[in-house]
């Protein structure tokens, strides 16, 4: 069979939108087909600073005032010089705690009497709080800027951290983090900090653990914003449609009387050198690995902090990204890789970030360290820092287009200790980088032989190839057993551990019986109930569980699209499907013709050479392709043979909101499902359909009513960059099929 009738044939591989039935291998691009760059970007617009004065209150107090005329509106934040870094030991995230209450009611009002104030003047408050400080916001209408000044004066001077708040804030941080810590992005996330900054305070989750936040009372609370929550250690923006004199005038009035006190300065352990030093947190039900691999950076104010930005997003990040190159666009290993340049006060981070199928962890790993070397030892070429240059340029106006946006960025640059003059010369200073530049703080600054590294997933899978890769030496720690306030990661013998929850764990049991039977055992009764109420809601979204359970066969006719480096490649395909395990697919394109087909034990492909037993990748993956049918998992999960699991709700790129289902059966990898919060149908589905192939990610629309089915007559399936669009043409339900058809044909 052609490479070309291959790559079809799999991509159409029960290609049916009703039921998502779908293969998962690709074809391969030969080698030097062309490459598309993207096109390059358009000339910068000229970008103009608003205006902007700053005075010092007699009690210590700054004040910055920007005057922004565009709206008529007006936004006041007040930043304090104390974060989660001034934490007291064993009370991780108490500023957290003590930002979430601060709109939660004042001396004068409660919390319900507080925002309904400020819903009357069509405004709005928040607080919150990141490593080095916290602040507080109030957003108003111009005629209503004395009332906000006055309400964000009260929420950060007066709040009263009422008990009853204080106990519901601390049973939402408590829910929160129980999420939190079943997550793998957010245990990979946690670990690398740890390892990063050692014994300093910036290495600590910000939200603490389930420990201290129990441990946490209103008088650490009181105790916390009497400290650190002073004039001479706050500084206010005023941003938008105020003359500068009426802005001073009214922080004089309404900031005037408070009370200045001394703050004493703090001194934090300085964090570690970088080290080579590998932690895998076994995680045995995950079929993906959160990759980590980073070390210590450069504090905020560092002159050399905008050269080492470009360097890292010549690395990992936008506008040019040489880690998704590698990883995503070349090798389907991932879904997306990034390095992140993160800058605070006393120090900073360079960490890279992915995640992969497990069988693949230490590739990935092996690859993105080579990437960390490659940025040291080459010099970049002069369209890599342009591009990394044009995104930054670019984007910087977007970051001052709103009164809020100006004040944020005005109080970073004053609370890092940098002029003001920055900001209208932000232009200016990253295109004064070179490529010198670039290849001197690599050099620098980057030290891929001392690289700490985290692996969350599943440590059987992989643990066994990381010799090979060179990192022979590493540590595990089981999740139950995680504790990020030790050196070694491990809680002690005897010590509670609500600190992290073991995920249940996949089963592959013999028979749909004995799998039944281990659900009992896996699914806690909460996760079990909420999983079952979104599983009924899907289905009866779906047209029902009867309608759903009385399909015996389908016949569909469907247009597919893919597009390739030569162009796009049309094709017709005629599906049929006999369940529980029978299917034949036809592909016709100009002047060729294939069928694939699978008889229940047995898989056949035919074309122009003839009829032949696929390859045993291929075959497999026809296995696989009927254990992952939507319609088959969902009346297997109603009946008890499929394991269900909800995941956390995931945010879009547009915003919005999914719920998500993790359907795993006896057999192969679990499938994720994500339903659209209102009509509950499947919009996209998601799975790892084998150790030697990138993850497929199918997206469903157009659903219309087919004997009473919901059916999407639109998808669109990727595969690494192998993008196949298919619209269905004609589908029946229950149509008489000849048994014959699913026969390997003669040749």
């Amino acid at each position: 069979m052609t490479t070309l009738g291959r790559t079809l044939l799999l991509l159409a591989s029960g290609v049916v939108v009703l039921s998502g039935l779908a293969g998962a291998a690709y074809g391969q691009v030969p080698p030097g087909w062309p490459n598309e760059f993207p096109p390059r970007p358009l000339p910068a617009r000229s970008v103009n600073f608003p205006p902007y004065q700053i005075q010092t209150l007699p009690n210590g107090l700054q004040v910055v005032v920007v005057l922004h005329h565009e709206q008529p509106v007006v936004s006041m934040r007040l930043l304090v010089r104390a974060g989660s870094a001034h934490d007291p030991k064993g009370k991780t995230g108490l500023a957290r705690m003590v930002a979430s209450l601060l709109d939660q009611g004042t001396t004068t009002q409660s919390a319900a009497e507080l925002n309904d104030a400020i819903d009357f003047i069509g405004g709005a408050i928040g607080a919150g709080a990141s490593s080095d400080l916290s602040s507080v916001y109030s957003l108003v209408m111009k005629d209503s800027f004395d009332t906000g000044l006055r309400v964000l004066s009260d929420m950060a001077r007066r709040p009263a951290f009422a008990p009853e708040e204080l106990e519901r804030q601390r049973q939402q941080l408590a829910s929160s983090l129980r999420v939190s810590f079943e997550d793998p992005d957010f245990i990979a996330n946690a670990v690398i900090g740890r390892l990063v900054y050692g014994p300093h305070p910036y290495g600590l989750p910000d939200s603490g653990t389930p420990e201290t936040i129990a441990a946490i009372t209103r008088d650490d609370i009181v105790a916390f914003h009497r400290t650190y929550f002073v004039p001479n250690n706050s500084i206010l923006a005023i941003v938008g449609d105020v003359r500068a004199e009426e802005a001073f005038s009214a922080a004089r009035r309404v900031f005037g009387d408070w009370e200045r006190r001394e703050v004493r300065a703090e001194k934090f352990a300085d964090p570690p050198a970088p080290t080579k030093r590998v932690v895998i947190v076994n995680k045995p039900d995950a079929v993906q690995t959160e990759v980590r691999v980073g070390h210590i950076g450069i504090p905020r104010n560092h002159p050399d902090y905008m050269a080492l930005n470009l360097a890292v997003r010549i690395l990992g990040g936008e506008g040019s990204n040489r880690l998704h190159q590698v990883l995503r666009t070349q090798r389907s290993l991932t879904y997306g890789a990034q390095a992140d340049f993160d800058t605070l006060k006393e120090s900073g981070d360079i960490i890279a970030t992915t995640n992969t199928r497990s069988a693949a962890t230490a590739e990935v790993l092996r690859l993105a360290v080579d990437e960390f070397f490659r940025l040291q030892r080459e010099r970049v070429s002069d369209r890599e820092l342009a591009d990394a240059k044009a995104y930054l340029a670019g984007s910087f106006p977007l970051t001052i287009e709103t009164p809020n946006a100006i004040a944020m960025q005005v109080l970073n640059v004053i609370f890092y200790g940098l002029p003001v003059e920055q900001l209208q010369t932000f232009r200016e200073r990253v295109n004064a980088v070179t490529v010198d530049d670039i290849q001197r703080v690599a050099r620098n600054y980057l030290k891929p032989d001392r690289l700490s590294v985290v692996l969350v997933g599943d440590a059987s899978a992989f643990a066994s190839q990381l010799q090979g890769i060179g990192f022979g030496t590493f540590e595990t720690i089981d999740v139950d057993k995680l504790d990020l306030t030790t050196v070694d990661f491990k809680r002690a013998a005897g010590r509670s551990a609500r600190a992290f929850r073991p995920a249940p764990r996949v089963v592959h049991a013999s028979s749909p019986a004995a799998f039944r039977a281990s659900q009992q055992s896996i699914i806690v009764p909460e996760e079990g109930a909420r999983a079952k109420d979104l599983l009924a809601r899907v289905i009866a979204a779906k047209g029902g569980q009867d309608k759903l359970q009385a399909i015996r066969t389908i016949v569909a006719k469907q247009t597919i699209l893919n597009q390739t480096p030569r162009g796009p490649v049309e094709a017709e395909t005629t599906t049929y499907i006999e369940y529980p395990r029978r299917f034949r697919v036809e592909l016709k394109m100009p002047g060729r013709m294939f069928q694939e087909g699978f008889d229940g034990t047995r898989a056949w492909i035919k074309d122009e050479q003839g009829v032949k037993d696929p390859p045993d990748d291929v075959a497999q993956e026809f296995r696989g392709s009927l254990d992952r049918d939507i319609i088959a998992l969902l009346v297997g999960a109603s009946r008890g043979v499929v394991r269900v699991r909800r995941l956390p709700d995931v945010k879009t790129a547009t915003g919005s909101v999914e719920h998500v289902l993790e359907l795993s059966g006896p057999q192969g990898n679990p499938v994720v499902l994500y339903a659209d919060p209102d009509t509950l149908l499947v919009t996209k589905q998601t799975y790892a359909a084998g150790k030697d192939t990138p993850l497929v990610e199918e997206s469903f629309s157009d659903y219309r009513a087919v004997d009473g089915v919901q059916v999407a007559f639109l998808a669109e399936r990727r595969i690494g960059e192998v993008v196949v669009k298919r619209r269905v043409t004609d589908i029946k339900l229950n149509a008489a099929i000849d048994s014959g058809l699913f026969k390997r044909p003669s040749s």
